[in-house]
């Protein structure tokens, strides 16, 4: 092996593959990402991509990654392919900075085969995504030395059945002519399944034996037993002032009768300055005030508007709760819940992002009934009906059997294979469609 301090001057030369091994010099990874350092870190800064086959394959990867959305025009193609066609008589210099050039583009193309290109917890902010919990510089040595680059990066890829599905979809858009082409009808179609096929690769594969699926643009809950649909239901979602997160996660209790503890928005932007105008909100709301730290009550007379957040501000319960008569826990960061509502009558309006955040879903007690049964939960109707008469608060701990996914896809793929385009209830999709061609 010949290991070199090379530079700029290095004059070619026409050694075989398996000499050409050189030791990279530091200053090279300037401007390296973590995962090139720490990957030559461990490989004693030696060249590693002297074996054509590793090389073929992996542009082979990039290639074929179009028809997993990826825009390929943004990996150095071109440049890759003519590297590799005159390895043999690169100078070791050249040899060291395309060495470099292959490893960035594995890491490149590996995290956005394996979660997308873009990270929605940043872009969005109230977006908790799947992250494949990959090793990719241990993945990166595996495929060099198997010479796997292709198979182990297909491997990456989400195999959930929603990702095949808008796959499939996609791949009817691939090549694609323009994609500033969001005027025509199939730009228009091809921008909304691109953005949307790029949000499957943020879940996590296994959704769950059972699960519930609320996907807010439809303002539709779906009961999902052993991938089929056994209930639907209308819901209520957030308004755009404050948008529903999308997040995964599983019940973990069902509330007949719940208080309703006022959260940080609402108390902020509603309560307290309804409340500062007029000390008469809480009796009208049925809202008790309870100091903190003492937890004793505080009449609505001896309130500090300038203190508000040394309260807790909690409703009544009963019909006229905030929640309704009955709520839906699922531990999250967002502090937000399933529930029913003390206002029935809006689940005819078309445009249904009306909450501050939180679902309300409509015939709750029949998804009560569906979730105690896939528990296996044994609580009759009539004792559920009994308690919400006599307005008696009831928790009932559930076992995370049931999984709850709030998405936000605005093209759906029926069973037919027919998509159905939605309304951009969040105006999500154009600034998620600008990340994708950047």
């Amino acid at each position: 092996m010949l290991l070199a301090a090379c530079t700029n001057s290095d004059k070619k030369q026409n050694l075989s593959n398996a000499e050409r091994v050189f030791r990279i010099e530091k200053q090279q990874f300037f401007g390296a990402k973590t995962s090139v350092i720490d990957f030559y870190t461990k490989g004693d800064f030696k060249t590693v991509w002297q074996d054509s086959i590793n090389r073929s394959e992996l542009i082979s990867a990039i290639i074929d990654s179009q028809y997993d959305g990826v825009y390929i025009e943004k990996y150095p193609v071109k440049k890759l392919i003519k590297a590799h066609k005159n390895y043999n008589l690169l100078s070791p210099y050249e040899v060291k900075s395309v060495d470099l050039e292959f490893s960035d583009v594995f890491f490149k193309i590996a995290n956005q085969l394996s979660s997308g290109k873009v990270n929605p917890k940043k872009l969005y902010g109230d977006w908790e995504p799947y992250i494949a919990d990959v090793d990719f510089v241990a993945l990166l040595q595996k495929s060099l030395e198997e010479k796997a680059l292709y198979k182990n990066l297909e491997d990456t890829k989400p195999k959930g059945r929603l990702y095949a599905m808008y796959k499939k979809a996609f791949e009817k858009y691939v090549p694609m002519t323009s994609v500033k082409d969001t005027v025509t009808s199939k730009g228009y179609m091809q921008k909304k399944v691109w953005v949307n096929f790029e949000r499957t690769k943020w879940l996590q594969p296994n959704l769950g034996e059972n699960y519930v699926w609320i996907n807010l643009p439809e303002y539709q809950l779906q009961v999902v037993q052993n991938d089929e649909i056994i209930k639907t239901h209308k819901v209520i979602i957030g308004k755009n002032s404050r948008k529903t997160p999308i997040l995964s996660s599983a019940f973990n209790g069902i509330i007949i009768n719940p208080k309703w503890t006022v959260p940080p928005t609402i108390l902020k932007n509603d309560l307290v300055p309804k409340a500062s105008a007029n000390r008469g909100y809480f009796a009208s709301n049925r809202l008790t005030i309870f100091d903190k730290k003492t937890g004793k009550e505080v009449s609505p007379d001896n309130w500090n508007p300038a203190n508000y957040g040394s309260y807790r501000y909690v409703q009544k319960t009963g019909r006229l709760n905030s929640l309704g008569q009955i709520k839906f826990d699922f531990p999250n960061k967002h502090m937000v819940y399933l529930h029913d509502t003390n206002n029935r009558s809006r689940f005819v309006e078309s445009n249904r992002a009306l909450s501050s955040g939180c679902v309300r879903v409509e015939y709750p007690f029949d998804l009560a009934e569906t979730i105690l049964g896939l528990e296996g939960i044994e609580m009759k109707r009539d004792k559920i009906d009994t308690l919400v008469v006599k307005e008696v608060t009831k928790n009932i701990k559930l076992n995370k059997k049931v999984n709850v996914h709030q998405v936000y896809l605005t093209a759906v793929i029926d069973s037919t294979n027919n998509i159905h385009i939605l309304n951009d209830v969040y105006s999500l999709d154009s600034k998620l469609y600008k990340r994708l061609i950047q």
